[in-house]
């Protein structure tokens, strides 16, 4: 059987036209005119002033949480299921993550668990939040849009205002997903995108900040460039980075940016149909965005709910996986790594549950009907 991949990039556009352009103009660096147009691209989109690009979405976050005022010794709240590239930047400033639960359903951020965080874990000390444990300023709460699915904002934003805490919005999965209509990324103070090979559009690898904030996003784009602030002379003014995004990369971003709505279209209409394939399936629900939600199905999820052995789901994921079913587990809770565990955790703990019965079905752009129902077929017989 021919195996069906997990997520690969779909390319069809004017991909190899403006890799062309690139070569025959020689802008092919972390400078040229398709930089500036996908930048100017996705900040339209986004219906915002400026959009930086970088080179990840790691990179995005590192220079997210520095134009938040993130420091050394500060606290960042952040969930504990998401991509390990969420977390490492709140280390890369300085600061320690204290890790939140995740709600069953849509596996993003927990808000009774941070309702009960802010109620019997902080004060106020000089207008700052305090975390009482170690008497350590909370400067930021990052939010993890999570597989394409929103994460419950409102009440975020309402904690956001009451303790003056910024919002950094990690959209690295679900570029184009809305909230109540607004575009993720531009609900919180900050929004970072991932443009890795296997997201919803890629630039081979790369990043973009986002803000309401205009100067926050320029703040990022001079620290992307070393921080040089000179046009003529090598004069640099703070300690930057080399984050910037090559030409070549934003020519394929910029592409990929004009089939966005295609792309989204075509990742739900297969979720729709693993939600049809699996209808008549007590034990196995694909996971869906709340109804004020409209989710971009970046990654399909399935649960597996009645299995009396949940010891065993991963070990059958991986001989689906084995026999060319591109089916992944979901991210690993952070704070059970070895590395992250003295971290704090508060929260429910469904983490544990969730993990073992929550996986990735193939989910590319170019996923064809045949596969999907060949893919749904495997996991039923698997888990059956």
């Amino acid at each position: 059987m021919k195996s069906i991949p997990n997520c690969i990039p779909f390319i069809s556009g004017n991909e190899l036209k403006y890799l062309k352009e690139c070569i025959d103009t020689g802008w092919i660096s972390p400078v040229g005119p398709f930089v500036d147009r996908f930048e100017k691209k996705f900040a339209y989109y986004h219906n915002l002033e400026y959009a930086t690009a970088v080179s990840s979405g790691t990179s995005a976050i590192h220079l997210g949480l520095i134009s938040l005022g993130v420091k050394k010794n500060d606290m960042v709240l952040c969930p504990t299921i998401t991509f390990i590239g969420s977390v490492n930047p709140i280390k890369y400033v300085g600061a320690d993550p204290i890790f939140i639960g995740i709600e069953p359903d849509s596996l993003n951020i927990d808000i009774n668990s941070l309702y009960d965080f802010f109620k019997y874990e902080v004060t106020i000390k000089s207008k700052t939040l305090i975390y009482k444990k170690n008497n350590r300023r909370i400067k930021c709460l990052m939010v993890v849009h999570l597989y394409g699915n929103p994460a419950n904002m409102d009440p975020i934003i309402d904690l956001s205002h009451k303790y003056n805490l910024p919002v950094l919005e990690d959209a690295a999965e679900s570029l184009g997903a809305k909230y109540n209509n607004k575009l993720v990324g531009t609900i919180g103070d900050v929004g970072c995108f991932s443009f890795n090979g296997n997201k919803i559009i890629t630039t081979g690898g790369g990043g973009m900040v986002v803000s309401k904030d205009s100067t926050k996003v320029l703040k990022c784009k001079h620290l992307s460039t070393q921080a040089k602030n000179d046009n003529f002379e090598f004069i640099h003014d703070q300690i930057g980075f080399n984050y910037r995004l090559s030409n070549l990369c934003a020519a394929v971003g910029l592409a990929q940016m004009e089939s966005l709505d295609e792309y989204i279209q075509k990742k739900r209409e297969n979720a729709f149909l693993y939600q049809k394939q699996f209808s008549n399936n007590d034990n196995i629900k694909i996971l869906s965005p709340d109804s004020n939600c409209y989710g971009t199905f970046w990654m399909s999820l399935a649960s597996i709910r009645n299995s009396s052995d949940k010891n065993n789901i991963l070990k059958k994921v991986k001989s689906l996986s084995d026999a060319g079913i591109g089916v992944r587990p979901v991210w690993h809770p952070i704070h059970t790594m070895p590395l992250y565990r003295s971290y704090d955790y508060y929260g429910n703990e469904l983490f544990k549950q969730i993990y073992d019965s929550t996986f990735c079905l193939p989910s590319s752009v170019g996923l064809s009907v045949d596969e999907i129902k060949k893919s749904s077929e495997m996991i039923i017989n698997t888990f059956n």
